[in-house]
């Protein structure tokens, strides 16, 4: 697959002059004109082919009123398996972690801390997630804990503004043999946990169907 890499300027609404773009047949030269632009904007790097584009950081202030922005993940194409699929992706998220080192990425409507690893805490293993009325897993979150905000309901986390900071959640979880739990996962460990426990009931339901 022959890929090319990308950056916009700034991406806030209201220039004048509308975004530029510049393209790369080299990562190293695009995070090398990205470093150039300015950080108050929102400058984007990204990864293209003949018909897909990626976006791999964008620049984004943390909280409202700060004047500086900081490099964050724009996505995680990890958990959903991308990375595998397209090995050009995962060498390029690899290199801007190393050489821009962001510490959040976005996910739908906040930021969380990048992965700080790939396995539960033993706290954390084997555990299954509260479902819900007809199987929704979302509702085992009862609470997030939200930076210079703290601990608030997932309504109250969308009326933070754009892009909270989400450091924790606060779910309902069980034992496989139905004990309840509350625990206090990070959003990453979270994903896991929500992996773990759609795979487990995915299999009682092929055993309930033999």
């Amino acid at each position: 697959m022959c890929v090319t890499f990308y950056t916009v300027d700034d991406l806030r609404p209201g220039r004048c002059t509308g975004w530029n773009i510049r393209r790369f047949q080299a990562l190293k030269d695009a995070i090398t004109h990205y470093r150039t632009l300015l950080a108050e904007g929102t400058r984007i790097l990204g990864m293209a082919d003949e018909g897909r584009v990626w976006e791999l950081i964008r620049c984004v202030r943390l909280f409202p009123g700060e004047a500086q922005s900081e490099d964050v993940l724009a996505a995680d194409y990890r958990s959903c398996g991308l990375t595998r699929e397209l090995p050009e992706l995962k060498k390029a998220l690899d290199t801007c972690v190393d050489e821009l080192r962001p510490r959040y990425m976005l996910e739908p409507e906040r930021m969380v801390p990048i992965p700080a690893g790939k396995k539960l805490r033993e706290e954390l293993r084997d555990k299954l997630l509260w479902r819900g009325h007809g199987g929704k897993y979302d509702s085992a979150i009862r609470s997030m804990y939200v930076y210079g905000v703290g601990w608030a309901s997932p309504q109250d986390v969308k009326k933070q503004g754009p892009l909270p900071l989400v450091l924790c959640y606060k779910v309902d979880a069980m034992t496989k043999e139905g004990a309840y739990l509350s625990l206090e996962p990070e959003p990453w460990e979270y994903q896991l946990m929500l992996k773990y426990t759609k795979k487990y009931y995915e299999d009682e339901n092929r055993r309930n169907m033999k």
